[in-house]
């Protein structure tokens, strides 16, 4: 670990006591408001499929609806592709396990359909209980019942929102400190990126490295790896270790490397964490950042 003055000033007078303010200041969540749902990608959606999806309304509450389904196929195939969705399942292809043995069933978009493809498409949509609770009134409008399909659906991509977050709160202090001080950074930088914005080399463990920012002061390039754990496992472990034999890789007289991590899921694995923690120069969380600790960091000998 690298002393930084900084720390002085908050009362941190030891490597052991600049942890534990690590440990002691990692968030329980870096959730915004606009964590829960992408309203913007559910409503777009909807949006591409609402003119089938109306056409299908045409069979809320009546009776002999599968051939009233057979008969919408064949004046519109184009509500077809819009079956799978109407179950919470992405994609036009969808397989089933049956006694003898897997079916699968189509819902490729078409101009047309044979009557057995039609047969086996209103089968499907029988057996897998959709029809029932159309005509029965369970789902009395398709494109709002649709919207709700959309959202639990897009609950599957807060994962990817936790470290899209991350990166984004992060940039909001790498994009302050490089307007103050005239610097220039780069998101998802690859060694190729760097070269040509930059024109610096850097040494990488993988020909597809992407770091999530490139930060160049002009003297030095500071590469910066970005993460959020708010859960434990097995995996915080090989994550500690590996930016640690990133940054024996990369780091050389103009080249730094920064750890930024934050989540509650490190209280799970200090000791990994630990060892990164003294074993490279600069590993940091959000709260550290807003204490200024990046900025001494990429200012330091300007």
């Amino acid at each position: 670990m690298n002393y930084i003055d900084k720390y002085k000033s908050m009362g941190i007078l030891s490597e052991n006591a600049a942890f534990e303010y690590l440990l002691s200041n990692l968030k329980d969540t870096i959730r915004t408001y606009d964590f829960f749902v992408a309203w913007e990608k559910v409503l777009g959606n909807v949006s591409q499929i609402e003119v089938a999806l109306n056409i299908l309304n045409a069979l809320v509450g009546k009776d002999d609806i599968k051939n009233r389904l057979k008969e919408l196929i064949k004046q519109y195939p184009e509500i077809v592709p819009t079956i799978p969705l109407l179950i919470a399942v992405r994609g036009k292809s969808i397989k089933v396990a049956d006694i003898g043995g897997d079916i699968e069933y189509s819902f490729a978009k078409r101009k047309s359909y044979t009557k057995d493809e039609i047969d086996r498409i209103v089968f499907f949509a029988e057996k897998s209980g959709l029809l029932k609770v159309i005509s029965d009134k369970s789902i009395k409008n398709l494109v709002d019942y649709s919207i709700g399909v959309e959202v639990g659906l897009d609950t599957n991509a807060r994962k990817n929102r936790s470290g899209t977050a991350m990166e984004n709160l992060t940039e909001v202090y790498v994009n302050a400190i490089c307007d103050k001080h005239g610097f220039r950074y780069i998101a998802q930088a690859t060694a190729a990126k760097i070269k040509q914005e930059f024109g610096k080399k850097v040494s990488t463990d993988k020909a597809d490295r992407h770091f999530d920012f490139a930060l160049d002061t002009g003297k030095m390039l500071y590469l910066l790896e970005v993460n959020y754990y708010g859960g434990g496992g097995s995996k915080l472990k090989s994550v500690a270790g590996e930016f640690s034999n990133l940054f024996s890789l990369v780091k050389n007289e103009t080249t730094g490397f920064i750890w930024v991590t934050d989540g509650e899921g490190w209280l799970t694995a200090k000791r990994p964490l630990s060892e990164t923690f003294h074993a490279t120069d600069y590993v940091m969380n959000i709260n550290m950042i807003e204490q200024g600790l990046l900025e001494e960091i990429v200012t330091k000998g300007l």
